[in-house]
């Protein structure tokens, strides 16, 4: 608990409070049909890209799939995105889950998005960004993903839910919360100067910390 505290005060000086107050209205979002293709067009673009390189290119994609409306989006789409972004299947898995929506309903996805693994049905969500899916849909998880996991290693338990399940116990903090702290934590370690994962959650001392 510590430890996480203190990411969390190092995230906040940073001034990425922001990303708290974010993960904090994430658990009141009631996602419409909109809100679930761009959420998952999202997910695929950022797949692996740095979320940084994917928002310089989020106007572009956003103007191609008309504002991400589900019953404009078509093949046709691709072509115009490609200006933006030259993954011809990402651009295609995009226009599948437009199609999804339209046959099954958006309903239907943010009803898979209590069950994260059952959103690998859709094209280009995998077993780690089926979380982060989820999680952008209103669900109370975390992403398993390198941030977290080497977090979980550092305080020797069995998984990134694990370990923010600890935290939640202990802090009151939403999981949705923990894991922007843990992600950000990660993402700024090394460029912001903080400490390692492990002297940050106390399992190693600092002399070992550093020699490692």
């Amino acid at each position: 608990m510590r430890g996480y505290l203190r990411a969390k005060g190092y995230v906040i000086a940073a001034r990425f409070e922001g990303d708290i107050s974010w993960a904090e209205q994430l658990l009141l979002v009631r996602p419409n049909a909109v809100d679930v293709l761009r959420e998952t067009a999202w997910v695929i673009v950022c797949s692996g890209f740095r979320a940084l390189v994917a928002r310089k290119m989020w106007p572009g994609l956003t103007e191609a799939y008309h504002q991400w409306d589900p019953t404009k989006v078509d093949r046709w789409c691709v072509e115009r995105a490609r200006r933006t972004l030259g993954h011809r299947g990402k651009l295609k898995a995009i226009v599948k889950v437009a199609e999804t929506i339209r046959t099954e309903g958006h309903e239907r996805i943010v009803a898979d998005a209590a069950h994260p693994e059952r959103l690998q049905r859709l094209p280009w969500v995998g077993p780690i960004t089926c979380y982060h899916l989820a999680k952008l849909l209103g669900q109370d998880v975390v992403k398993p993903d390198i941030h977290l996991q080497r977090a979980a290693k550092a305080a020797a338990v069995a998984s990134p839910l694990e370990l923010a399940t600890r935290v939640k116990r202990a802090t009151g903090d939403p999981l949705t919360v923990i894991d922007s702290v843990l992600w950000r934590y990660g993402e700024q370690r090394r460029l912001q100067g903080w400490p390692s994962w492990e002297e940050l959650l106390g399992v190693q001392p600092r002399t070992a910390a550093l020699g490692a």
